[in-house]
Parts: structure tokens; C-alpha cells; sequence
């Protein structure tokens, strides 16, 4: 600590207790240090200085060590237990070795031989105002950086609720747009155009499922994949109601998270695919599989392989050149997240579709 230089007349905003049992010393003392600290409290023995402590609580405490009554060390344990991180200054007359290492042990912040000089009082309280000062310094930023954090944490806690809100209301909206496609769908008779309403229905609730996801989770940035695909799946399935019986999912999913504007056309990929799979690959047959295999494969890198044991699709028929809409929309949402899309129809149909979230 770097001693200040005394200025004539500087007064310190501390406040002192000063404990001695000679009336002459505390009148000395009094003249001094009632011009350079704000409160000063004298007390005539340790039992007087625990009782004015423990009411007025003063940044320093400087007392003499050898009093009637309760000495000064006797008074400094019983302040120590209600107030460890007190300041002490002892003074004595006598240069007692075991006194002074007890005073040491008990954690005294200053020791100092009678007669104390003025000057060299003054230097030290200023030193321990110094202390005090940064001290109420800390306490005062720590106590706007606990109401910065308190606020800030208020403000997450609304935005949290407030995101949660619009995924919900989203999510209601896409539900009543899909619900007003069904009881379109019910004045329709033609059954192609029945068809692609009710895949238009699968692609919105896809996307719904994706809301209904992030406010139901911890997280309101990434969705759960993994469950995210069983909930779709089922729901597909459901919609194909005539097939279900008969066909299978095979699901081998790693637990993963994707943000939301990954997980979204990576839903729409899976709506295609496996409406694709009910639609086509089960013709004539008594059963299928329909495979949906999700692997983490490094870092930021997926693979999602979706396949089916169906009749597969016949040679020579070049799926990106094909007019069906479920496959330009295939194309397109690959192109979407940046992936590599590879396809197989030696055994059924297999699409493979590797990825990477950091390129969004």
C-alpha cells in the first residue's frame, strides 16, 4: 500500500472507534482525530468499545491493549465473531513479544508503541481510508453489476416468453391453415386434387411441429431432432392410414440438436421421402420398411439417409429432370442447406443426404 502524503487539515470519510482507559490519552486523541475522520467514538475500556461497535459499526478500531475490564485483545475476539473482516490498530507501551504475536495471529491490521506520534497516526489512518474507500468502491460496482444481471436476466426471462408466445401462435396458425385445407379437401371430388392438398397439410404440419418443438424445449434456438423425426414420421404414416398397418419404420437416430433453419427443410425432406415411400414404393405388396438413419458424423457434419424396401423406380428415369413436385422440392431444399444429395435404386430407393449446419 502506498501511503497518500498528509494533507493540513484532510479529513477522511471513515469513522473511528478509539478505546484507552487513560482520560488524558482519549483527550489528546479526540482533539486529533475528531478534525480528520467523520465519526469518531471514544470508549474508556474493551467492554465500552464492544458496546459502541456493535451499535455504531466503525470502518477502524484503535485501541489500547492493556485496560481494566476487557483488555483491547479481549475486545477484538468478541468483534472478530461478529464482524471478521473488522479493522484493528493496537497500541501498547510495552514491547511484549507474546502480545504482539497473538495480536499477529488474531489478524491486527496495524501495532503501534506508545506515545504514538500524531503524524504517524494520521499516516496510518489514511492508509486504512484508502482501504475503506476502494472497499466501498468494489462493494458499489459489484452492487450494479448484481443489478445489471438482475436486469438482464429479467430481460431474457420476457424475450424467452415472448419467443415462446410467437412459436406457439406460429404453430396455431399453421394448424388453421392446414384444418381450413381439410374441409377444402372434403368438397373435393377429384382425388388427385384431394392428393395434393393433403400433402400440402403434411408439409405445413412439418413445419408446425418445428414451433410446437422449440417452445415445448429448454432451448428456443435448436430442436431436438431426433424426436422432432419420430413425431413426423408418425404423423405421416397417420395420413397414409390405409398403408400403416403394413409398413414399418426402422429408425436409427443420434441424439442431436439443429437450429432452426437447418431443421426446417431437413423436416421437409423427410415429409417428401417417406410420402413418396407410402405413395409409390408399396404397390402390390403385403409390407415394407421405410429406413430413417440420423448420424452425427464429425463436428458440424450430418447424414440422413432416408430408404424404403419398395419396388424401387425404374431404369432410366432421372430424378433431377422428373415432374413431380415432391422431387423439385427435394432438389431445392438440399440446395437450401448446402448438402450433397446421392441416390440408390439397386434394392428399393435409397436417398442420402450429408450436411453441414455451419454453412448457414
Amino acid at each position: 500500500m502506498i501511503l497518500r502524503k498528509q494533507e493540513p487539515g484532510q479529513r477522511y470519510n471513515i469513522s473511528v472507534l478509539f478505546v484507552d482507559d487513560n482520560e488524558t490519552i482519549r483527550q489528546l486523541y479526540r482533539r486529533i482525530l475528531e478534525k480528520h475522520v467523520d465519526h469518531l467514538y471514544i470508549a474508556n475500556d474493551g467492554h465500552h468499545g464492544l458496546e459502541l461497535y456493535q451499535k455504531h459499526k466503525p470502518d477502524l478500531v484503535i485501541t489500547d491493549m492493556v485496560m481494566p475490564i476487557m483488555n483491547g485483545l479481549e475486545m477484538v475476539k468478541e468483534i472478530k465473531k461478529i464482524a471478521p473482516e473488522a479493522k484493528f490498530v493496537v497500541m501498547s507501551a510495552y514491547s511484549e513479544k507474546d502480545s504482539f504475536v497473538e495480536a499477529i495471529h488474531m489478524g491486527i491490521d496495524g501495532y503501534l508503541m506508545k506515545p504514538v506520534e500524531a503524524k504517524k497516526l494520521l499516516s496510518l489512518i489514511d492508509e486504512f481510508a484508502g482501504i475503506t474507500l476502494m472497499k466501498w468502491e468494489l462493494e458499489r460496482k459489484e452492487k450494479k453489476r448484481r443489478e445489471a444481471e438482475e436486469y438482464l436476466k429479467k430481460s431474457l426471462e420476457e424475450k424467452d416468453i415472448l419467443l415462446r408466445e410467437v412459436h406457439h401462435r406460429v404453430k396455431n396458425n399453421m394448424q388453421i391453415i392446414s384444418s381450413i385445407l381439410r374441409m377444402q379437401s372434403r368438397n373435393i371430388d377429384d382425388p388427385k386434387l384431394k392428393d395434393v392438398l393433403q400433402e400440402s397439410q403434411n408439409r405445413i404440419h412439418s413445419m408446425a411441429l418445428i414451433h410446437e418443438n422449440l417452445y415445448n424445449n429448454k432451448s428456443l434456438a435448436d430442436i431436438k431432432f431426433s424426436s422432432y423425426i419420430k413425431s413426423l414420421s408418425g404423423n405421416i404414416a397417420r395420413t397414409y392410414a390405409s398403408q400403416q398397418a403394413n409398413v414399418n419404420f426402422d429408425y436409427q437416430i443420434d441424439d442431436a440438436y439443429l437450429p432452426m433453419d437447418i431443421a426446417i427443410p431437413c423436416g421437409l425432406i423427410i415429409n417428401e421421402l417417406i410420402s413418396n415411400s407410402f405413395k409409390y414404393a408399396f404397390i402390390d405388396k403385403s409390407n415394407g420398411t421405410i429406413s430413417i438413419h440420423f448420424k452425427h458424423i464429425k463436428e458440424d457434419e450430418y447424414q440422413l439417409i432416408v430408404s424404403d424396401n419398395g419396388i424401387g423406380i425404374p431404369d432410366g428415369v432421372d430424378i433431377t429432370k422428373t415432374k413431380s413436385l415432391g422431387m423439385k422440392i427435394l432438389h431445392k431444399l438440399v440446395q437450401q442447406i448446402e448438402g450433397e444429395l446421392q441416390s440408390d435404386f439397386s434394392n428399393g430407393t435409397k436417398f442420402t443426404i450429408i450436411f453441414k449446419t455451419s454453412n448457414q
